[in-house]
């Protein structure tokens, strides 16, 4: 139900169902995009969200984890490349080399992110704050929070500014 919804917001942009709790996006030729659910148990409800992720390789034979955090005020928000390895201190660098990048994060509302670099393979993926549904047991009721287009073109310029990066590695 979440996927069905989140199609709608994705418009117009081409979307496939390839299995069930899956979505790829396709914003142009050259990117894919895959959407998977992440459920979270509460008590009486659950909360599924939505992950957003591009993939590929690269040359080098990096290992590495980057996280993306975030800090000040709501209006002001400032972002923080954090990872624990030497590899993901260089890949730290070259983001570094595209403000654009620090930028369009800074303006995206999101839970998380990780870009994760193993053995040639990149893995990018972003949890979006809105595209996410609460779902109570009782009284039964649904709330989607819907991706705004505003929002929605901040999250698919990230992942594609991603992409980009990685390609130059």
């Amino acid at each position: 139900m979440t996927l069905n919804r989140l199609e709608h917001d994705l418009r117009p942009y081409p979307c496939e169902r390839p299995g069930i709790g899956e979505l790829l996006v396709k914003p142009d030729e050259q990117l894919t995009i895959q959407v998977s659910e992440r459920v979270k148990t509460l008590f009486m409800a659950f909360i599924v969200y939505t992950r957003f992720s591009v993939s590929g390789t690269i040359s080098q034979s990096y290992h590495a984890d980057i996280q993306v955090r975030t800090g000040g005020s709501l209006r002001k928000k400032q972002v923080r490349f954090i990872s624990k390895q030497e590899d993901g201190f260089a890949v730290i660098e070259q983001l570094e080399q595209y403000p654009i990048i620090r930028k369009t994060l800074e303006e995206l509302d999101f839970r998380f992110f990780n870009l994760t670099i193993r053995e040639g393979k990149w893995c990018c993926e972003i949890e979006h704050f809105a595209a996410s549904e609460m779902v109570c047991r009782l009284p039964m009721a649904r709330r989607y929070l819907r991706l705004i287009e505003e929002q929605r073109y901040r999250l698919l310029s990230a992942l594609h500014l991603m992409h980009q990066l990685m390609k130059k590695l």
